[in-house]
């Protein structure tokens, strides 16, 4: 039986591909079409359609196409076994980051519609240990080379991963007025940076889990977070004598246009102590 040949509109019908596509992956050199030295005429075997057809299975489990050229190419075992283990790693994020994700959402299925009725609010909430890479002081970024690279490797981590603010403790107990100071970072439950494999470096500090106080405020301007905007925790803190207490954290519940207006809902947690 004679060599079947395609042109490059027929090998991309028959896969199901663009035309464009296929001159892509030839330039990649995962395809290699004969070429007719008379017309310039590509001509492409079952040779390039299972290659291609391989590479995509690749690229579907997450290997970008410049090393899926390199592993049909004449990349070692050795070596190929080694990006193989990186998707592997690679999948198992992505299938924990999916559960993280299904969490997050049945969460605010439940919750997103009933937030505006826990503005001002105080109660008590135990929370697991989690971790957190501060970013900046109030918004202007305190980033070395590395802590942005950890940074970006933990934004992969969405939504796992949130941003926060938090408020010292020595900050509190100023019980003050006006723009409040504050450091910008990134947070996540211990058990789930463990889960997903980010690492605790020295720029990761732990923090406890345990009993907090938690809240929720709404704001309505685009002005600094103010103490207004904790006007209910501290008003609970001095009514009911609490005086062992950590820092606070901050960081937005839901958003949304009422009256024309958009309102941001912030929940608040802190610390406290027995």
């Amino acid at each position: 039986m004679p060599e079947k040949k395609y042109s490059i509109s027929e090998m991309a019908d028959l896969l199901g591909v663009t035309t464009h596509m296929l001159r892509h992956y030839e330039k990649l050199g995962i395809i290699q079409p004969e070429v007719n030295p008379e017309n310039g005429y590509r001509f492409y075997s079952v040779l390039d359609t299972r290659r291609f057809n391989l590479s995509r299975e690749f690229l579907a489990c997450g290997i970008p196409l410049e090393q899926c050229a390199q592993i049909m190419g004449d990349m070692d075992g050795e070596t190929a076994g080694e990006l193989f283990a990186a998707g592997i790693q690679k999948q198992r994020r992505q299938l924990e980051l999916s559960r993280i994700a299904i969490r997050f959402l049945e969460h605010m299925k439940g919750d997103f519609v009933h937030v505006p009725e826990r503005v001002n609010r105080v109660w008590a909430e135990n929370l697991r240990p989690m971790w957190r890479l501060n970013v900046s002081q109030n918004e202007k970024t305190i980033l070395t080379d590395r802590q942005r690279e950890q940074r970006e490797e933990w934004l992969s981590c969405l939504p796992a991963v949130y941003w926060t603010s938090r408020i010292r403790r020595a900050t509190l107990r100023q019980f003050g007025s006006g723009p409040i100071d504050y450091e910008y970072g990134l947070m996540c439950y211990e058990e789930d940076a463990r889960a997903l494999g980010l690492e605790r470096t020295e720029d990761v500090e732990a923090i406890p889990g345990g009993d907090y106080l938690v809240t929720v405020h709404d704001k309505r301007d685009r002005g600094p977070f103010t103490w207004e905007n904790l006007g209910a925790l501290t008003a609970y803190i001095r009514s009911e004598g609490v005086s062992l207490y950590g820092d606070a954290f901050s960081h937005i519940l839901c958003s949304r246009v009422e009256a024309g207006m958009i309102v941001n809902y912030h929940r608040v947690f802190m610390k406290i102590f027995s």
